[in-house]
């Protein structure tokens, strides 16, 4: 599941990119806008020619901004980095065209909260602070260096103090104008004060907001999966069903032959072994189907039931070994005596096919090994096999069918993964100490099973 979440945060950060590309068109538009307005309607004196090269850069970052969403669109990899150096990007044009057009005197100055809001809602929390430190002391420089513009410029660092006001106290005009100064200079500091304010409890709040959507969205998936998954089981099932309802009548024609072929050959010692071996082959099978013909007829004759873990292992471990004799299990378990899991004829059947699968791609004895990590019992299917390859492995976290190299769905692992997460497991892989391959089937243990029992 985790490199499916890595598509889907890919896919979400392009969408985001695509926003911030669409808004600083519009950032580009109305920045245009209000130079003109101010330099020729309103007949302020701005540095017009440093402002229009900021505009400038800004469209080359967005044309560049196009190219890359052209390339890949929803396929292009795309990380917060990215999307939090071109806000980065914005944030310094903000703070350059402010720089140059009156400093904290720009109403517009107030548009740093918005990048902090974009941040917030975008990114994770480390980006939104950063971009709340990097607003805060833009802000703060602009409140005491900017471009002096006729008529317009007022900042901190000009305004003059209560003290020097005090000493033209025998001034009244003078004075007057000097506490006009001071009330706008107090203004500025509020201003300023108001800004941090604001920003900071927009970024604690809005990511957290953004936080719980995220895992909202995160839960959404797991339940679509999960439902996707017992889907596909049903349809199996149903599968299943008929095929053991049809084959029920051949494997009986079979047996029946076998039988009456061991009773006919009773004295060749040279066929009787391969019989035998051809005789318990269909008794599983025979038994099988009446297993799966019995949960379609009596559906509780599956409901699962507490068991002694060693004890269980150690009776399945039989009953395959019995089924295989040409190969060697070796059971290692080391769990505490008299802990006991819920287990049912699924989870036997899917430690048998990691017995299977392993059995297939190992020359060496297969290894059996139960032991115990906190509340979890790990069932442990050790083999000298190349071991489980990385797609095969992506494909069972994102519940996706896996074929062979002749392009043959394999459902054994994918019904294996799917049945140990519905009692609360999980299938893992992983290498031994000893350079072995290992699949780990990790499930709960009973509560009351803790308590000092064995």
């Amino acid at each position: 599941m985790q490199s499916m979440n890595s598509n889907l945060e890919n896919i979400t950060q392009n969408k985001n990119l695509r926003l911030l590309f669409l808004l600083r068109n519009v950032a580009i538009v109305g920045q245009l806008l209000s130079v003109s307005v101010a330099y020729w309607g309103f007949s302020l004196k701005l540095a017009v020619e440093p402002m229009l090269v900021v505009i400038g850069l800004l469209a080359l970052v967005n044309v560049f901004t196009a190219y890359r969403l052209k390339q890949g669109a929803n396929r292009l990899e795309l990380g917060r980095q990215e999307v939090f150096i071109q806000l980065l990007i914005d944030v310094l044009a903000l703070s350059v065209l402010i720089y140059f057009s009156g400093g904290i005197s720009n109403p517009f100055i107030g548009f740093f909260i918005l990048q902090v809001v974009i941040a917030a809602i975008l990114l994770e929390p480390i980006y939104t602070w950063l971009i709340v430190a990097i607003t805060g002391c833009a802000y703060l420089i602009l409140s005491y260096v900017s471009y002096d513009v006729a008529g317009l410029t007022h900042s901190m660092a000009s305004m003059p103090s209560v003290s020097s006001i005090a000493g033209h106290a025998g001034h009244a005009g003078h004075v007057g104008h000097q506490v006009n100064d001071s009330s706008f200079n107090l203004h500025l500091h509020g201003m300023f004060l108001g800004y941090v304010i604001v920003a900071v409890l927009v970024a604690f709040f809005v990511v957290r907001m953004a936080n719980n959507l995220r895992e909202r969205d995160q839960e959404i998936y797991r339940i679509q999966q999960q439902a996707y998954s017992e889907t596909e089981i049903m349809k199996l099932g149903m599968l299943a069903a008929g095929a053991a309802h049809e084959l029920g009548t051949p494997l009986n024609a079979i047996q029946l032959a076998t039988d009456e072929l061991k009773a006919s050959l009773d004295g060749n010692d040279e066929v009787q072994p391969t019989l035998n071996l051809l005789a318990r082959q269909v008794s599983r099978c025979c038994q099988s189907v009446n297993d799966l013909m019995t949960v379609v007829r009596q559906p509780r004759a599956m409901n699962a039931s507490e068991v002694e873990i060693n004890q269980f292992l150690l009776s399945l471990s039989e009953n395959w070994n019995h089924l295989n004799p040409t190969k060697q299990l070796e059971c290692h378990l080391d769990a505490t005596q008299g802990l006991k899991v819920v287990a049912d004829k699924l989870l036997s059947q899917s430690i048998i096919n990691l017995l299977d699968n392993a059995a297939r791609v190992s020359d060496e004895a297969i290894q059996l090994i139960s032991r115990i990590d906190q509340n979890t019992i790990e069932i442990i299917v050790q083999d000298s096999g190349p071991g489980m390859p990385e797609e095969v492995q992506r494909k069972l976290k994102n519940h996706m069918p896996i074929t062979d190299g002749q392009g043959k769905v394999r459902l054994g692992l994918f019904l294996v993964n799917t049945l140990v997460q519905r009692i609360g497991g999980a299938l893992s892989f992983d290498k031994s100490s000893s350079g072995k391959s290992q699949v780990i089937l990790s499930i709960p243990v009973v509560d009351n099973s803790m308590n000092g029992e064995g």
